[in-house]
Formats: C-alpha cells, sequence, structure tokens
C-alpha cells in the first residue's frame, strides 16, 4: 500500500514538473507573440504617419507650383491688360502653357471675358459659363480648385489669380492656370511603395527578432 502511494505522489510530482515546464514555455511564447505585436504596431502606425505626412507635402508642393506659374502670368499679363494688348497676351499665356504639367492657360478681362485661351482662339469675348470659370471669375483672391477627371479633361487643379493695379480697389483681370495632377500621383505613388517596403521590411525585422527570443526563452528552460 506504501509503494502504491508513493508512486502516485512520484506521479503526481512528475506530473506537476512537466505542467510547469510547459506553462513556462507557453508564458515565455505569449511574451515573445505580446512583442511582436506590439512591434508590428508600432512600425505600422509609424510608417503610416509618414505616409500621410509625405502624401501631405507633395499635395502642398503642387499647389504651391500651381500658384507660383498663376502668379508669375499675372505679373507679367498686367501691363497687356491695362492697355488691352491682346497679342502680348496671348504670347504670355502660350508660353506658359508650355511648361511642364500645365495643360491650359486662361486669361479673363476685367469684365470676365476670355482675353486669352491657350489652344483655343474662338472662346476669345466668351463668358465661360462652368461652375469652375464662375468661381474663378467671381475670385478676389488666389484660389485652387480641384477638377475631377472627366471625358475630355483631365484629373487637375485650376489655380485662379485676381490682377490687380497698385492703388486701385478695382480687379482688373484673372489670370488663370490648369495643373496635371499626374505627376502627382506619381509621386505619392512611389512614397506609398517606399512605405510598402519599409513595412515588410519591418515585419521581416520582429519576426527575426521574435524568433530569437523565443529560442532563447526554449534554451533557458532547458538548462533548467
Amino acid at each position: 500500500m506504501g509503494t502504491i502511494v508513493l508512486l502516485i505522489l512520484v506521479w503526481i510530482a512528475v506530473g506537476v514538473l512537466v505542467f510547469t515546464q510547459r506553462l513556462r514555455r507557453f508564458v515565455s511564447l505569449s511574451m515573445s507573440l505580446l512583442c511582436l505585436a506590439i512591434s508590428l504596431t508600432l512600425t505600422l502606425a509609424l510608417l503610416l504617419i509618414v505616409e500621410s505626412r509625405q502624401r501631405t507635402s507633395i499635395v502642398r508642393q503642387m499647389e504651391k507650383r500651381g500658384e507660383t506659374i498663376a502668379a508669375h502670368l499675372a505679373v507679367v499679363s498686367t501691363k497687356s491688360l491695362l492697355t488691352y494688348n491682346f497679342v502680348t497676351l496671348e504670347q504670355d499665356a502660350e508660353k506658359t502653357a508650355q511648361e511642364r504639367d500645365v495643360l491650359y492657360t486662361i486669361i479673363l478681362d476685367r469684365d470676365s471675358r476670355v482675353a486669352v485661351y491657350s489652344g483655343h482662339d474662338e472662346k476669345q469675348g466668351m463668358v465661360l459659363p462652368d461652375a469652375v470659370s464662375q468661381h474663378a471669375a467671381q475670385a478676389s483672391t488666389r484660389l485652387i480648385q480641384y477638377v475631377p477627371h472627366t471625358k475630355g479633361a483631365a484629373e487637375h487643379y485650376d489655380i485662379a489669380v485676381p490682377v490687380f493695379v497698385p492703388g486701385n480697389p478695382d480687379k482688373w483681370g484673372t489670370v488663370r492656370v490648369g495643373l496635371s495632377l499626374q505627376e502627382m500621383h506619381r509621386e505619392i505613388a512611389q512614397t506609398r511603395l517606399q512605405v510598402l517596403l519599409l513595412s515588410v521590411l519591418g515585419v521581416a525585422s520582429s519576426l527575426v527578432v521574435a524568433a530569437f527570443l523565443t529560442s532563447q526563452a526554449q534554451r533557458a528552460e532547458n538548462v533548467r
């Protein structure tokens, strides 16, 4: 009887020891997985923040470039607007329209009629009826309007800059520049690809670290 009790006690002790070892391994594995989850979360969150800021920066740079082009055209066109020199206005508008990403240039006179429309001489003297044109003609400060892709028109920004003469509150005209967004989307796509590659690298690094920690924990348990 005493032998049987002793065997039972030994069996229970062995069972407790095995359970304890498995529990320690489970805790070690759980800690490794927790570290992996935290690392992945922080990595992805950081990369998303970087991507968002990069995208905002690219968009702002494109807007600033369009404003710069339109403002420059407004400056060089002021004298011609005041003197109704349509030949010079057309030359300036066509020259600007040749710049990279510029889809069109439009110069409106003080009555909001088309003085120059690059590539569309037939529109001279017209009042453009579409909503984007109406908002641009009424603008008293710089105005950037997003124009989505439609049949016959690429997605772009319409940047309007009113023309004023120093000392005169009246608006003498409006300069408009259509700026294609194709390059902006290309830069954003490249940024997202870079972020994706960094994400994959971060995940791979986290997996390697987690595997190393798990193996170290298992070795420590085996030594015990």
